[in-house]
């Protein structure tokens, strides 16, 4: 057992409650580090609120994982302390890596530990659905070109951000759920047509604005390569009645747990391919298992349904592993999306002052 790797998970919030969750059912000896703990599973080591420097130095005895499962605005904090006490230490970093100014600190960190291994999750690059989604297209309709690409990722966390959960005031929106489906149009759109979706200038996008939570809503639309229309929407507060852009495809989905709908579509031609994501709602108020995922190909004979049991996360996490703790080359940290969702949100900079001095919310789209 102690010749086990240990793993040490950064912040106990609900992704560092997972990620302890899924890395000590893999086999591993996981500890948990937080400034602020309240229960506080059994190997958590709990501090006084101090800064987070004092949190990783204090770690006792050998680490040889770190998953930072902290708040967004402090990745690059953290990691700075990570690499201060090891230098050639492999880390696993939730998304988004960082915020767009914080890519310049990150990349010199980087570069002054060249023994270091940092993986960046985003669990849904590893979801078997969208594979099988990809592949049940390809079956009924191998000749036929898709037309469109739609993704829709919503969950309601106005009783989080009001008791005082981490609130993305940098990217509101995008900051949330807007990685997880850029992750999703990486594996729906060919390599190419992604790469250049991502570098390019951002095309049509709409918010609301709120004072506080900056963008709570927001609906990318983009043509791509081949004419393939490209739509992302997302929404933190749930159905909203000042939301006027949810999409008329996403309606009849039901909303499942917190209000959560994670969907992905392909249109090809007159056909539509489905995937609805963990959790997935049921018509009587319910909900299917756990990581079961529902795939729905509409074809002009009839409808034919799959479900799919798979999670995604704990392929992200055990692919990480194995990655960081192995000798083969790492690709570097992808910053695209870092610079996609701050693109986005820098459109609504102008929006969010003008609700900031209002000093009120700010129902309109922009």
């Amino acid at each position: 057992m102690s010749d086990l790797p240990r793993v040490c998970v950064v912040g106990y919030g609900v992704a560092g409650k997972l990620h302890h969750r899924l890395l000590e059912a893999a086999g591993l000896r996981v500890c948990t580090v937080d400034p602020a703990l309240s229960g506080e599973p059994r190997g958590v080591h709990r501090h006084r609120p101090v800064e987070h420097s004092a949190t990783v130095r204090d770690t006792a005895g050998p680490v040889h994982l770190w998953s930072l499962c902290t708040p967004t605005q402090v990745h690059v904090d953290v990691l700075a302390e990570v690499l201060k006490r090891d230098p050639r230490a492999r880390v696993i970093m939730e998304k988004p890596v960082c915020r767009a100014q914080d890519v310049p600190r990150l990349l010199d960190l980087l570069q002054r530990h060249p023994g270091a291994r940092v993986v960046v999750m985003n669990q849904y690059l590893h979801a078997h659905a969208l594979r099988l989604l990809d592949d049940l297209r390809r079956h009924h309709l191998p000749d036929q070109p898709v037309t469109a690409v739609r993704v829709a990722f919503s969950k309601d966390r106005r009783a989080d951000m009001e008791a005082g959960r981490f609130v993305d005031r940098d990217h509101g929106v995008f900051g949330y759920e807007w990685p997880h489906m850029l992750a999703v149009a990486s594996r729906l759109l060919p390599p190419d047509t992604y790469r250049d979706y991502v570098e390019s200038p951002v095309q049509d996008v709409r918010g609301v604005v709120h004072e506080d939570y900056f963008v709570t809503a927001a609906r990318e639309r983009a043509v791509v390569a081949d004419g393939v229309e490209l739509e992302l929407y997302s929404s933190v507060v749930g159905d909203a009645p000042e939301d006027t852009g949810v999409p008329d495809w996403v309606r009849p989905f039901g909303q499942s747990t917190g209000g959560r709908r994670r969907l992905a579509q392909l249109e090809v031609g007159s056909a539509l391919f489905t995937a609805e994501m963990d959790p997935v709602a049921l018509p009587d108020g319910g909900r299917l298992p756990g990581n079961t995922h529902r795939l729905t190909a509409r074809l002009p004979g009839g409808c034919q349904e799959t479900l799919v049991n798979d999670s995604p996360m704990d392929n992200a996490l055990r692919t990480a592993v194995a990655r960081l703790l192995g000798d083969l080359p790492l690709p570097p940290v992808d910053l695209r999306p870092v610079h996609r969702i701050s693109a986005l949100a820098g459109r609504f900079g102008h929006a969010r002052a003008t609700a900031a001095a209002a000093g009120q919310l700010s129902g309109g789209s922009v």
